[in-house]
């Protein structure tokens, strides 16, 4: 760890071959063990419902919801080699966010040099948002790998102007859409940079010196099967309303979630004196490197990378309120990527012992608290304020022939379906029409529409909802004991 506090060395390269090696496999590892003790939640047993269907279902069912197909169809294939546990469906998002960092190391070594790569690398090992979603069985690592990718190959593409790097590049600018159409700010954020970079071309109208400019055609002719769902999708009225306006507070709650990994309103006031130093050392370090890079290409495109997606937010919010946390979660590895690589540049070059010492080691002290943190909190979902306890529950729960289970609505469905699939699960829904992410129990034959008439002849009915939604059964059913999970509950009722 020395090693980040040396101003010169000639070991730099030697650290850095290890650290790739073993950073990725350590962070991966991490992410993975935090996970397993974590329960799954509605999100993930939905990717896990619509991954278990043929391909064309797969199709169906995410035109009527608000993601892409591409990682439910890559989580298929995974699950039916390595099967569907916890473990192996936790670890293929595990496996892309080691692959994430393995590529943004090798992408600071090449444009900058080994020692920024190192504390690049040392800070992706704990930078706690990116940890969080490389456990999530969902598409943000797999968005944050390809987003990364597509980072490396525009460079290359821009530098060598050889068509098949910028055809590659258009076909990680496709698979990018077909996984999170929120990669299409980190694409905007790309070609924000190639305007700036080609302007001159492009006021001598040197249009074809720009291959960029086919290289997104290609991506869009690529994206064409999928575009008129897409459409659809937009208008669909799925996607929860969960989202804040990108003001202030969020601005503020980026640094903290990628920092300490907590929301604004939870932070103490030596929480708070962390988050305000991390944001002093980033933006002094960032300066500075500006200041004594003669050729900031690079630098400006990391800028771009973080700052165009938080840009386009707020101009969003003006119209609908679109941000969580995680779905930013995918440029996170280019705000560490721009913050270590200038800290390392910028303390190269200074003389002041004390600020070459202090500015890595604030940055280490407030990721090792928040990577605590997440361990602690795991995968608390801060929109609903609940932590997940679904295993819990179907510990509890019995599965027979004289045992059903009745979900209070399709949500405690979806989220019982993985750890109860051989269980007898009714659930409440006056809804003629389940569509968006309750789309596959549409016409299911154990929707009840009504509880207080009989739809079973079980002897026992396993009542799970959250907060005080507890069913009105009929009459012949009495409530037996109540079990409170927090934030499920069960109520027990046994036939008379």
């Amino acid at each position: 760890m020395k090693i980040l506090f040396w101003k010169h060395s000639n070991d730099y390269d030697k650290v850095y071959r290890w650290l790739i090696i073993v950073v990725p496999v350590v962070a991966a590892a991490l992410s993975l063990w935090i996970g397993l003790r974590q329960s799954v939640w509605f999100d993930e047993a939905y990717s896990i419902i619509v991954a278990k269907r043929s391909a064309s279902e797969i199709i169906r069912l995410s035109a009527l919801d608000t993601h892409p197909p591409l990682y439910y169809l890559v989580l298929k294939i995974w699950a039916n080699v390595f099967g569907w546990s916890e473990l192996a469906l936790r670890s293929l998002s595990a496996i892309f966010y080691g692959a994430s960092i393995t590529v943004a190391g090798c992408f600071i070594k090449k444009h900058f040099n080994a020692r920024a790569a190192i504390y690049v690398l040392t800070m992706l090992l704990l930078a706690p948002l990116l940890m969080r979603y490389g456990f999530e069985i969902r598409m943000y690592a797999m968005a944050s790998l390809i987003g990364v990718a597509a980072t490396a190959m525009l460079v290359r593409a821009h530098s060598s102007k050889r068509w098949t790097d910028w055809l590659i590049y258009g076909v990680l600018v496709a698979l990018g859409m077909y996984t999170l159409y929120y990669l299409a700010l980190l694409w905007l954020a790309h070609l924000a940079w190639l305007v700036a970079m080609d302007a001159g071309k492009l006021r001598k109208s040197s249009w074809k010196e720009c291959r960029w400019i086919g290289a997104y055609t290609f991506s869009l002719l690529l994206f064409l099967p999928w575009l008129s769902s897409f459409l659809k999708q937009v208008g669909n009225g799925a996607l929860a309303p969960i989202g804040q306006p990108m003001n202030l507070e969020q601005l503020a709650g980026i640094v903290s979630f990628n920092t300490i990994y907590q929301p604004l309103w939870q932070l103490s006031v030596i929480a708070s004196i962390l988050v305000l130093a991390i944001i002093f050392v980033s933006v002094r370090s960032i300066v500075i490197t500006f200041h004594i890079k003669k050729k900031n290409d690079i630098l400006w495109l990391l800028v771009s990378y973080i700052s165009v997606p938080i840009i386009l937010l707020m101009v969003i919010s003006l119209y609908k309120p679109m941000y969580v946390e995680r779905y930013l979660a995918h440029v996170a590895i280019g705000l560490v990527m721009l913050v270590g690589a200038s800290l390392a540049l910028s303390t190269e070059h200074e003389n002041r012992e004390v600020w070459r010492i202090a500015s890595p080691l604030v940055l280490l002290v407030v990721l090792a608290v928040g990577a605590t943190n997440l361990s602690q909190v795991g995968n608390y979902n801060f929109q609903r304020m609940q932590k997940p306890n679904v295993n819990s529950v179907a510990s509890i729960v019995k599965c027979s022939e004289n045992d059903v289970v009745l979900a209070a609505d399709p949500y405690v469905t979806i989220e019982l379906d993985y750890y109860l699939p051989n269980c007898q699960i009714y659930f409440a829904s006056s809804d003629q029409h389940l569509g968006g992410g309750y789309a596959p129990l549409d016409g299911n034959s154990r929707q009840v529409v009504d509880t207080k008439k009989t739809f079973t002849r079980a002897k026992n009915i396993y009542n799970v909802y959250y907060s005080d939604m507890k069913a009105s059964l009929p009459g012949n059913y009495r409530e037996v004991e109540t079990i409170d999970l927090s934030p499920l509950k069960i109520t027990k009722f046994s036939a008379e």
